[in-house]
């Protein structure tokens, strides 16, 4: 598909909600009703669920994007063991704006209010998007998602400002991606996953290059066609992500967070991790104490996040 540059070139994508979202247990007694007043991305965070478009059903696991346009019905269901987290954008794509208020969702036609509908326009970019788009291998992509939704949650002069920014770089970047029909080879795909497992035993490259049963520049070449980076960057993010994750979700020392990644000692590792995000392991942790806690936080009740809706 082609991309129509000069319509892309008016974007101009505003937030009305963006949160953090964990699935109740319990169904939304209308849940397949759920309809939407604006353009919704959803990037799954964690548990396992469905998203039912349609007559279609998607199974949904962590690193999955779901785009549904305004009006279109759909419904999402969670595990019950394992229940499904979401990060959601629910914004304007073409009048920043146009929205009244932060209400977004419906459930049964009778509560229809069309003067909440967002402005739709017709868009070969848009109507080529899927619903369901595999992400787990584009880093840069769900890395960008998740910042806008964190920058949106701040109570912080031009926080706003900045994540309908971010937004629109991360709309334009996901054209590109739709527009190149960008898919990994099932080679890649492999090696990837096997990466993602095997981070912490350290970057072999020559192993890798081995498994694909490729010549080295073609290897390079497929790799970065379906990753967007080479092997060694791709490694390199996948060890940052776990000791990000592992400072971020744990209260373990960052000596034994450094040595199960593979580094002989502390300071190769706050030396590798200061380059790849701009602050030290420990100022890194210290940022979870100093998050603010907004109106509406994940911190509320799953019933009162329901009557809210999602």
């Amino acid at each position: 598909m082609d991309i129509d540059k000069q319509q892309l070139a008016q974007l101009q994508p505003a937030i009305r909600v963006g949160h953090r979202f964990q699935f109740p247990y319990e169904r939304h007694a209308h849940e397949s009703g759920r309809r939407g007043y604006c353009y919704a991305f959803h990037l799954v965070d964690g548990g396992k669920g469905t998203l039912s478009v349609g007559d279609a059903s998607y199974p949904l696991k962590k690193g999955d994007l779901i785009y549904v346009p305004p009006l279109q019905l759909h419904s999402f269901y969670t595990d019950r063991e394992n229940r499904l987290s979401t990060y959601n954008l629910y914004c304007e794509l073409w009048n920043a704006e146009h929205a009244p208020s932060e209400h977004h969702l419906y459930w049964k036609e009778e509560d229809y209010e069309p003067e909440l509908l967002t402005e739709i326009r017709s868009a070969p970019f848009l109507d080529a998007w899927p619903y369901y788009s595999p992400m787990q291998h584009h880093g840069f992509l769900t890395d960008l998602f998740i910042q806008i939704v964190k920058e949106h949650r701040k109570q912080q002069p031009l926080a706003d400002e900045a994540a309908h920014g971010l937004l629109k770089a991360f709309l334009l970047s996901f054209a590109q991606a739709s527009a190149e029909g960008r898919t990994s080879d099932y080679r890649m795909t492999a090696i990837m996953d096997r990466i993602d497992r095997e981070a912490h035993a350290g970057s072999d490259y020559e192993s890798w290059l081995a498994q694909s049963g490729l010549q080295k520049t073609q290897f390079h070449a497929q790799f970065k066609r379906s990753a967007g980076i080479s092997p060694k960057a791709y490694w390199t993010r996948s060890v940052m992500r776990q000791a990000s994750a592992a400072l971020w979700e744990s209260n373990r020392s960052i000596t034994s967070i450094a040595e199960d990644l593979g580094y002989p000692s502390i300071h190769p590792f706050t030396k590798r991790f200061t380059a790849y995000y701009g602050v030290s392991p420990t100022q890194f942790r210290k940022r979870k104490h100093e998050q603010p806690r907004p109106n509406g936080s994940q911190d509320q009740s799953p019933a009162t996040k329901l009557d809210r809706g999602r």
